[in-house]
């Protein structure tokens, strides 16, 4: 089982369809904190909110495709679910976060829902986030298709009183020009409005750090290509972070660089 038990690590407006960034860190790197205020139409997470704040231990199972695993960055402990757990600790140090990571390359949502009984549920996390439509878009899944697998995901986990949170597809200029990207997204906000799941809109945020300077995701030297992964990946943990707690009091993260 590829998962990570962390206790203390060291060290867009919904209402307008914008991304809300912080103002630069001091740092050489322009920050990649998404403010509070972008999650604020998302329907809370109080189960896995209170367990954190109760200092008990919380279960993360992430699904998804190549991004979960971490695989440009070239190292699982790098993931976006292992920085995840990294950051509910930072805020909540009494609490203990066990990530397990269940990405698998290329996988359509339907591939996904069929590992749901297998590769989730048996886990019994108190919170599911699945990430998915990249191999859908590129391989041109019809929509309803693809709205009736997001649909029969989230049953499978709601009945089994398992709080989720849907993730949409990176985003990516060249991606972009020849993938319709945002109709499948769209679809993702509309299931997940429908069933009051929370909804992490990585797409919108990326192309926000991508036009704010936060990151270059066009950079082609291997070496670099692999910094902004590992960058991307600790910059989605946090935020997905965010999500998780918004509305929640808890001791203020550590800046993302």
């Amino acid at each position: 089982m590829n998962a990570i038990l962390l206790r203390r690590t060291i060290g867009p407006l919904a209402a307008a369809g914008l991304i809300v960034f912080a103002a630069q860190a001091a740092a050489q790197q322009p920050s990649c904190a998404v403010a509070e205020e972008t999650f604020v139409d998302e329907p809370p997470l109080p189960h896995t909110a209170a367990a954190l704040t109760g200092g008990r231990t919380v279960t993360v199972v992430a699904i998804g495709g190549a991004s979960t695993q971490g695989r440009a960055a070239e190292n699982p402990d790098l993931a976006w679910p292992q920085r995840l757990a990294a950051a509910l600790v930072e805020r909540f140090p009494a609490a203990r976060v066990v990530a397990i990571n269940r990405g698998v390359a290329r996988q359509t949502a339907a591939d996904m829902v069929g590992r749901f009984k297998r590769d989730v549920l048996p886990a019994r996390p108190d919170l599911v986030v699945w990430e998915t439509g990249t191999t859908d878009a590129v391989r041109g899944v019809d929509v309803d298709a693809f709205r009736d697998s997001l649909q029969s995901g989230i049953e499978l986990v709601q009945a089994a009183h398992i709080e989720l949170i849907l993730m949409d597809m990176q985003f990516s200029q060249r991606a972009n020009a020849v993938i319709n990207l945002e109709r499948y997204s769209a679809v993702m906000r509309d299931v997940a409005d429908a069933n009051d799941v929370a909804f992490f809109r990585r797409h919108d945020i990326m192309r926000g750090w991508a036009e704010s300077g936060v990151f270059d995701f066009d950079v082609t030297d291997p070496k670099k290509r692999k910094a902004v992964a590992a960058r991307l990946y600790d910059c989605i943990g946090r935020a997905v972070a965010g999500l998780v707690v918004h509305g929640q009091h808890a001791a203020p993260p550590a800046p993302a660089e």
